[in-house]
């Protein structure tokens, strides 16, 4: 990545688990219509005809639209250069990511106070390997990330978040399941590979880390993967879509933890990535393209 990353100027202060009915259907149909309208600048008022229904009365509510708007210029992902016109930012920046990948790199170059959703994301995975409940989340938080009053409101809002984009999932309405997405985790080995030109497992995980979100619990010695974002390496390489292989004179391995298809805990130095087909299983998309029909 060459381009310079900007930040708003008077950017909205409102802490982000507290836009707790933005979702990332909404999120991304934004950025849709600011992508397939050449990066914008576009007017609100198109946005609020094409995105709000109305109502009985042929009355329009933007008032969800606003928030929405709000969250985004939050995050640097576009501006309001005037009241009426929001356009895209740092559209350079990594250009060829999907909208999800683009969401959690945003959230990732937040300042504190409002580095607070991937600081809960780093907590998580820090303390759980592969599940967690909602209720034992927030008391977590509220020793760790402490500068914010964490309740199930703000759980479920930045839970809701995180489920979107891809980081984690649900068994059912009050355990989490810490395991990326298989999607998510190939498109950061492929955006990673075709950035530094490297095949480098323990570089591909420290940039995922810097750049995007927490993979690697903390131990003294050998960085070793978290259980869950391992449990979905394990299912693209008995999938065939990702091959990884130690080398005995390599300095960045990463230790990968036993799964249900292996017993040992070897060490990872390279990956191999065999292509990601259009045509995909929904359970391997993206939450929101389970649905959808994708272009060949």
């Amino acid at each position: 990545m060459t381009t310079t990353y900007e930040t708003n100027d008077n950017k909205p202060q409102k802490d982000l688990v507290n836009y707790s009915t933005v979702r990332v259907p909404e999120l991304r149909l934004i950025y849709r219509n600011l992508k397939a309208a050449g990066g914008g600048p576009i007017n609100v008022s198109t946005l609020k005809d094409t995105m709000v229904p109305s109502d009985d009365h042929g009355s329009k509510d933007d008032a969800h639209l606003g928030e929405c708007l709000k969250f985004l210029r939050a995050i640097d992902l576009l501006e309001r250069p005037e009241d009426r016109v929001v356009s895209l930012l740092n559209e350079d920046v990594y250009p060829d990511l999907s909208f999800e990948l683009r969401l959690l790199y945003h959230l990732n170059r937040q300042e504190h106070p409002q580095d607070h959703i991937v600081e809960a994301q780093r907590v998580a995975f820090e303390f759980a390997p592969k599940t967690v409940k909602r209720e034992r989340l927030v008391t977590e938080l509220n020793n760790e990330v402490e500068y914010i009053n964490w309740n199930k409101t703000k759980i479920n809002g930045w839970y809701h978040l995180l489920e979107g984009i891809g980081v984690l999932s649900y068994i059912d309405s009050r355990e989490l399941v810490l395991s990326p997405r298989p999607t998510l985790l190939y498109e950061l080995l492929e955006t990673f590979r075709d950035e530094e030109n490297s095949t480098d497992f323990g570089a591909a995980v420290g940039w995922i880390e810097d750049e995007f979100l927490t993979v690697l619990t903390t131990r003294p010695g050998t960085p070793r993967l978290h259980q869950g974002v391992t449990d979905t390496l394990q299912t693209l390489i008995d999938d065939d879509y990702v091959d990884v292989r130690g080398m005995s004179d390599a300095k960045n391995e990463v230790v990968l933890p036993s799964t249900h298809s292996r017993n040992e805990e070897p060490s990872v130095t390279k990956f191999e990535l065999h292509g990601w087909p259009k045509e995909l299983p929904a359970s391997k998309r993206y939450l929101f393209d389970r649905f959808t029909e994708v272009d060949a």
